[in-house]
């Protein structure tokens, strides 16, 4: 039946015989692959396995790894082990199967090269938790459609019309006994409740959700025609933005274009139906909303924006005299302080015989700034949303600072302390450049 399966598949794809990365975990349904694959060889097919050891779990994921050497070998099958150590960071941006699984792909494509195909285990029980993943997260119509049986980028899963108890079968048929992941039984992953929860369903009941995805797969093109349309009339597309210069009166089509450019603008997560309503719903009185952790709205120009989030500015604090020029390289800008001055730049004035040693750092908590005619000092976040700053280019401007005081907030205004009263004081002129 597994094997059978795979041939049809490829009849079905068009995939003649061709080189093959069979992604190997060493567990139930991967190890499944790998067996049914090596016996497509007899058809002129190349065999390759991957393996990646994403040492997570010390010495079991050490024991996976050496399982599928021990089976390749027996195999005559060709192995590339990888290392899938994954970035912390990557974990906090994404969660820990999304890191993982972005990990894998890489590495995979690696192995890959230029031509063939990698071949994941992804069978019709993942397909059916699939769906009622996304049914329970609301990740509307475009989410239905699942797992792809091919994707552009090479990725194809054979077993797809395979059920899990098929698997056991085959395994056992083989004499083989997987390897077996805890982390498939730890309840803290959706995907493992979910999958706890269809163990109960029979085989007919998990095809019949698993159908759903061939359904909205075969209906989607005819929709996105139509979102096709509706982003020709009311969107500005570029590469790290999507400006909506207007919207369709229809709340479905709204979101869908959300949805759409949320997915094109490099979203880690999905966004659930309950969050896109809102925002379709909210877009006349948007000002700035976060989106997800990557993405927000702004209105600008009267216009709703998503964009990236943008990155932080590094902190910088660099100490300067009079007579010097600095270059700040985390916002790609040079400060300079001359004396004598030109009369054609930003001037302060310190008190007489006053050393002219001073600090250009950007912001920290707690700044305070006296404004251009103010008797007392304001918080410096306050006096930048007075001038209407945007938040993300605050931590960008450089500040002037002598003796512990802010001179001067580059580009802005110049403190009321240290404006120009008496022409025959030390002057100073300070010149930003970009």
């Amino acid at each position: 039946m597994v094997v059978e399966s795979i041939r049809h598949f490829f009849e079905r794809h068009g995939i003649g015989p061709a080189r093959v990365v069979a992604a190997c975990s060493g567990g139930i349904d991967s190890t499944a692959l790998l067996l049914a694959l090596a016996d497509m060889r007899a058809a002129g097919y190349e065999v390759v396995c991957g393996h990646l050891n994403h040492h997570l779990r010390g010495d079991e994921s050490d024991g996976d790894e050496r399982f599928v050497r021990e089976l390749c070998a027996r195999l005559e099958v060709p192995l590339d082990v990888c290392d899938g150590s994954i970035d912390p960071e990557a974990i906090r941006r994404s969660g820990l199967e999304a890191a993982a699984r972005e990990v894998r792909h890489a590495r995979l494509q690696e192995i890959r090269g230029a031509s063939g195909f990698v071949a994941t285990a992804h069978q019709k029980n993942d397909q059916a938790e699939t769906i009622v993943m996304r049914l329970i997260t609301g990740s509307g119509l475009a989410g239905l459609r699942a797992i792809h049986e091919a994707r552009a980028d090479g990725v194809i899963r054979p077993l797809i019309e395979v059920t899990r108890d098929d698997i056991v079968a085959f395994l056992a048929e083989r004499g083989v006994t997987p390897r077996n992941d805890r982390m498939n039984d730890d309840p803290r992953f959706l995907r493992n409740r979910v999958r706890a929860a269809l163990r109960n369903f029979d085989p007919e009941a998990i095809g019949n959700i698993a159908a759903v995805a061939t359904q909205a797969q075969q209906l989607w093109p005819h929709v996105e025609r139509v979102i096709d349309a509706a982003e020709r009339e009311h969107a500005d597309v570029a590469d790290h933005e999507t400006r909506f210069t207007s919207w369709p009166a229809d709340p479905w089509m709204r979101q869908a274009l959300l949805q759409r450019h949320i997915r094109r603008l490099g979203s880690s997560r999905e966004v659930s139906s309950t969050d896109l309503e809102r925002l379709a719903a909210g877009v006349p009185s948007i000002d700035r909303v976060s989106v997800t952790k990557e993405l927000e709205l702004i209105r600008r120009n009267g216009a709703l924006v998503l964009r990236r989030l943008p990155e932080p500015t590094d902190d910088f604090e660099l100490p300067i005299r009079a007579g010097e020029a600095i270059f700040i390289p985390q916002i790609g800008a040079t400060v300079s302080i001359r004396q004598p001055t030109t009369d054609n730049r930003q001037l302060i004035q310190l008190p007489h015989h006053a050393d002219p040693s001073f600090v250009v750092r950007n912001r920290r908590n707690g700044d305070r700034f006296r404004p251009l005619g103010m008797s007392a000092d304001k918080k410096l976040k306050d006096f930048l949303i007075d001038r209407k700053i945007p938040a993300e280019l605050r931590d960008r401007i450089p500040l002037l600072v002598w003796n512990g005081e802010i001179v001067w907030v580059a580009g802005i205004e110049v403190s009321d302390r240290f404006k120009v009263t008496c022409p025959a004081e030390a002057l100073f002129e300070v010149v930003l450049k970009t």
